[in-house]
């Protein structure tokens, strides 16, 4: 009779958890209707038991090395860490294949992140269920965390609140967006520069939420209207504003002076030299305050709901300074730390997760960013597919 063979997961992750040495395969599946889970506390003979299975290799041949072991009682611990998704028994492996050759070109972090995250149990959207949530949340979380951030000592420069118009259909900002890496030089005004920020990060309106307490609503959605996201603004062109690293007082609409000495040569540190950003006349940095976050969503996966909360701002930011006449871009390449030390924010209970800017743009002659080439086809429905015909 031929003997079962058993390989390591080659997607384990092995880690410290409340004071035990935890092993997780990540890759498997979880049950979406009740509380599974995947990770196990492990020891130091099932790490070194898990070490014996490199590669393919039977019970019976493992028993044998280790000698000094009962193999009734080796055969009962690959059994068990082959039931904990820890080793994969031969024949089983394709999905783990599929998976490490569709995901090569990404890490083990990106890797732990997306699967590790999968699958969770959502309690439920009714009313009952919310209030119920909201209530746990409270007793068990305290007092809300804050929902504006400001520096009350930082000289401040209070923004016009007589916004720019936007009049110009919704279609038409929205077609003609494009992401621009080339400006005229010129300063942005102020309007632009107010105007922009108050749709991208001011509120709109103040929420009454309950127990979770008074919660503020912007132009863009966020998971739970947490709205953990802080705008940051390196001023480098716009008139009246002197030049320097800010913070956006969201409760003021005003700029709260963090650095003076902020110039294009630091922003062309922190941003990898980039030709794209450094020419323009502001950039705004957006930060996480992950408390507001994590109040009420305790889970890893709400992690997933913030980075998607700062697309939809940046989204939002770069429709607003279209509507406004401007150019603007959006990245996630920048120096992490140096950025988190340039705003004065740890890192740990505020971190930088993205950054857009915006600057006068050089136009070619179809109207398209410079540099780029347009295709003859300019009519967005020229570009569908002929219906089949029936």
């Amino acid at each position: 009779m031929t003997q079962t063979e058993f390989r390591r997961a080659r997607t384990l992750m092995i880690y410290w958890h409340d004071g035990e040495l935890t092993a997780e395969n990540y890759l498997e599946s979880r049950s979406t209707d009740e509380e599974t889970e995947n990770a196990v506390a492990v020891n130091a003979r099932a790490i070194e038991l898990l070490e014996r299975f490199t590669d393919w290799a039977t019970v019976e041949k493992v028993a044998v090395d280790l000698g000094e072991f009962d193999p009734a009682s080796v055969r009962e611990a690959v059994l068990a860490l082959a039931e904990a998704g820890l080793l994969v028994e031969r024949g089983a492996e394709g999905r783990e294949e599929r998976f490490l050759d569709t995901w090569r070109d990404w890490g083990e972090e990106a890797r732990f992140f997306h699967f590790g995250t999968r699958n969770t149990i959502y309690t439920g959207d009714t009313l009952e269920q919310r209030r119920s949530d909201a209530r746990w949340v409270r007793e068990t979380g305290g007092t809300p965390p804050a929902i504006f951030k400001t520096y009350p000592d930082a000289p401040r420069v209070y923004l016009p609140r007589a916004f720019l118009p936007l009049a110009e259909p919704y279609g038409q900002v929205l077609t003609r967006r494009r992401t621009h890496r080339v400006f005229t030089g010129e300063p942005v005004s102020l309007a632009q520069l107010s105007t922009t920020l108050f749709y991208t990060f001011a509120p709109m309106q103040l929420y009454d939420a309950g127990d979770l307490g008074t919660l503020i609503l912007r132009t863009s959605p966020c998971g739970g209207a947490r709205h953990e996201l802080e705008g940051y603004v390196a001023v480098l062109d716009v008139q009246d504003v002197p030049p320097g690293l800010y913070h956006y007082n969201a409760e003021s609409h005003a700029l709260e002076l963090v650095d003076p000495d902020f110039d294009r040569a630091r922003l062309h540190r922190v941003t990898f030299e980039s030709e794209m950003c450094t020419p323009s006349a502001f950039v705004c940095f957006v930060t996480v305050v992950f408390e507001r976050t994590m109040y009420k969503y305790r889970h890893s996966r709400a992690l997933r709901v913030t980075t998607l909360s700062a697309g939809h701002l940046g989204q939002t930011f770069v429709l607003t300074s279209t509507a406004v006449g401007l150019g603007a871009w959006q990245s996630a390449a920048f120096r992490d730390e140096e950025l988190d030390e340039a705003l004065g924010v740890d890192g740990l209970s505020e971190g930088v997760l993205y950054m857009f800017g915006a600057g006068n743009p050089v136009l070619g002659e179809t109207g398209m960013p410079a540099g780029i080439t347009r295709a003859r086809l300019t009519d967005p429905r020229q570009l569908l597919a002929p219906r089949p015909a029936e």
